[in-house]
Order: C-alpha cells, then structure tokens, then sequence
C-alpha cells in the first residue's frame, strides 16, 4: 500500500468502519460511473435511503464528499484517497482469502470487509507484498491443488494439536502452538 500525499492518518482514525463503508462503497461507484447514487449506496450498505442521505450529511461535514439532495454523490480528494485505501485493503484481504486460504469469494469477501478496518495499514502492507511475491514464482501456478489434496490431512493434524493442548498449561500449549506452526 502506498502512502498518498494529502493523507491525513488521523482523520481515517476519526471514521467509523461504518464511514469508511460507505466511502468505501462511493469510490467504487465512482471509478465505475462516474459518480454515486444515494439509491444504490443505499443497495449496497443494505440500509435504507433515509440513512444514507444522514450518513452524506457527516461526510459532507467531514470534508469527505461533494453532496446536496437529489444530486449525484463525488468524493472530495481527500474522500478519494480514504476512500481508495479502503478499497485497496479490502481487495488485499480478498485476494489472499480466496487465492492463499482458498474460501469462496462470499466468504472471503465478507471477512475482508470486516478486517479492513482493524489491521494496521504496515500489515495490510506486507500481506499485499507477500500476495504479490508469491504470484510471482513458478510454484503458484500448481500449489493450490496440491493443498486442496492434503487439507483433510492438515485439518486433522491442527484438531490432534488443539484436542492435547487440554492437558498441558498455558506456557506450555503456547510453546506446543508456536513449535508446531513454525
């Protein structure tokens, strides 16, 4: 992830992972459309007209977006960059769920919107980095089916590992966790 100059780490602080939805939301129909409806920021939040039409109202406020009723919905540039940062985080997080851990592009979806707004951006960084060095090498193109053929296996060997950590005490069965994912 880049940092984009006019970025102001304090004000994404000041939002809400609700707030960063809806930008989040605006940037995407933006790229696609040119601009935002109330209508379908509405569809896609899953919440009615009335509140996102609140929800601009504190964005307005925030200096985050261009809005008046019945009009169209901009981001401002600074609603841009915010918004373009979640956006980024999220497909981060997508794409390592359905492309590494392999789930459902739902599953992955939904787990990257929750996540997107509590990891810290360096982390969200280096798994972006780690997603991409691994694109990169030959052993990609093949890997996924190789650990789609042994994940049985492998789920057995975590549930052994957690069913004995019962009988040993906490410095232990954190030393046993720590031994057996290295």
């Amino acid at each position: 992830m880049t940092e984009c100059s006019g970025h102001d780490p304090e004000q994404e602080k000041t939002l809400s992972p609700a707030l960063e939805n809806y930008l989040e939301i605006i940037f995407l129909e933006e790229s696609r459309d040119g601009a935002a409806r109330a209508s379908s920021i509405a569809d896609a939040a899953k919440v009615s007209r009335s509140t996102v039409t609140s929800t601009l109202k504190t964005l307005k406020a925030m200096g985050l977006v261009e809005y008046e009723p019945y009009s169209l919905i901009h981001l401002t540039q600074k609603g841009r960059v915010i918004g373009r940062d979640i956006t980024h985080r999220h497909v981060i997080f997508r794409e390592f769920f359905e492309q590494v851990l392999q789930l459902d592009h739902e599953e992955a979806d939904a787990v990257a919107c929750e996540l997107e707004h509590v990891v810290p951006p360096q982390v969200i960084r280096r798994l972006g980095q780690f997603v991409l060095y691994m694109r990169n090498r030959d052993f990609w193109k093949n890997w996924q089916e190789d650990y789609r053929n042994e994940r049985k296996e492998l789920i057995g060997s975590m549930a052994e590992t957690f069913r004995n950590m019962g009988a040993l005490d906490n410095q232990e069965e954190v030393k046993e966790l720590a031994r057996k994912y290295r």
